[in-house]
């Protein structure tokens, strides 16, 4: 885990992301007066700076939900004679269910919307890694982790953006829980064992000049206060990454999230806790975007969104909708994506910031629907959350 900087009144942020060290007076100046001179000339034709030629950024947060209920594995008691079996079945039924989920056309759905609203910066959650070992070793007490890739959710989403002209790169990711369990393999009759590894991670637009957007020190880290499963012998681990961002003469910190379940209320916030006090502690604007698992309205008897608002963060959904704060539904797709008489019943994916340099314009939720008759029907059972802001 990579430590966060806190607010240090004694050292520039604006020098420290666009230089990575303290400078030279001279340099400095020189730097300050480009930097003056960039802002007051006018932009040559086709630059993104926004509406009229105004500064602006523009970010989106998307779950892509991993395609499965892997929740079922909690569900398990521990304590059954027959727990192993029951283990064994559950894993393998994920798994199937996983695949049949088809991850590279949902992905490629996802990739679809990016492409049409060309975000400066995406946060992503549940960017699964899958990974496989046949025939596997954890049946008879074997170690060995597996590594033959199955589907590499971050790697497949940055491809089928790359294919549509859509130039991003990664630059922060955060590893979240890493569990290997043995399963059932329905092909070759092998007890195989199936790995998981769950990450979050920052995209940002690389087909823009280098005075327009570039991006600094990435960090990522793991919440203390987290669910224990002494059964499998790990801990549910969630968390965060980011980067310092500076973007038509704007610097600030952005950090993407992913608090635990609604389930566990009392948890998220200690988890939001523990970003106001790590990561989003800083002498810098920042955006904080993500998966938060907790509804605005409390729907689902979760309140850690208040810690948020508490601490001086606004919601830019809820700024620029004030006559339609119930509005704006973000979760609530069927495990399958299958039902399309399922309504969303919550909203959990934020873009909150804070900071004078932030004015929202428009933030919009994006239901991605694959626009298809066969399974699956959504690429992912979030909507995405698109906004946009001027920076004054």
């Amino acid at each position: 885990m990579k430590s966060y900087e806190p607010c240090n009144q004694n050292k520039s942020a604006t020098r420290r992301v666009l230089s990575g060290a303290h400078l030279k007076k001279p340099v400095a100046w020189l730097l300050l007066i480009a930097t003056t001179l960039a802002l007051a000339w006018p932009a040559p034709a086709g630059q993104p700076f926004g509406p009229g030629g105004k500064r602006g950024v523009e970010t989106m947060t998307v779950n892509l939900y991993i395609g499965g209920g892997t929740d079922r594995i909690l569900a398990l008691d521990p304590n059954a004679a027959d727990y192993l079996n029951n283990l064994v079945a559950t894993v393998t039924g994920i798994y199937y269910e996983i695949l049949t989920s088809q991850p590279a056309v949902r992905l490629d759905g996802v990739a679809s919307q990016i492409a049409a609203q060309m975000p400066d910066i995406v946060a992503v959650q549940e960017a699964s890694l899958i990974r496989n070992q046949s025939p596997g070793d954890l049946v008879v007490g074997g170690t060995n982790p597996a590594t033959n890739v199955v589907a590499d959710y971050l790697e497949i989403l940055v491809d089928s953006l790359n294919a549509r002209g859509a130039h991003y790169a990664v630059a922060s990711t955060g590893a979240e829980i890493d569990i290997e369990l043995p399963m059932f393999n329905l092909q070759s009759g092998n007890y195989d064992d199936v790995r998981l590894t769950d990450r979050e991670a920052i995209l940002v637009r690389t087909d823009l000049p280098r005075g327009q957007l570039r991006v600094t020190h990435p960090q990522s880290g793991n919440f203390t206060n987290v669910i224990q499963i002494p059964s499998l012998g790990l801990s549910v681990l969630r968390g965060w990454c980011s980067v310092d961002v500076f973007i038509r003469g704007e610097v600030f910190r952005y950090i993407c999230a992913h608090l635990e379940q609604e389930t566990v209320p009392q948890l998220q916030v200690a988890q939001a806790k523990e970003l106001l006090g790590g990561p989003a502690k800083v002498c810098l604007p920042v955006m904080l975007c993500g998966d938060f698992n907790a509804d605005a309205l409390h729907r689902d008897g979760s309140v850690a969104y208040d810690n948020f608002i508490r601490a001086g963060f606004r919601d830019a959904w809820a700024e620029t909708h004030r006559r339609n704060l119930t509005g704006g539904l973000t979760w609530g797709h069927d495990e399958l994506l299958a039902d399309p008489t399922l309504k969303f019943d919550r909203r959990i994916d934020f873009v909150f910031y804070k900071g004078g340099s932030f004015l929202p314009e428009r933030s919009d939720v994006v239901d991605l629907w694959l626009g298809r008759s066969t399974l699956p029907l959504w690429s992912t059972d979030h909507a995405a959350v698109t906004a946009e802001f001027l920076l004054r």
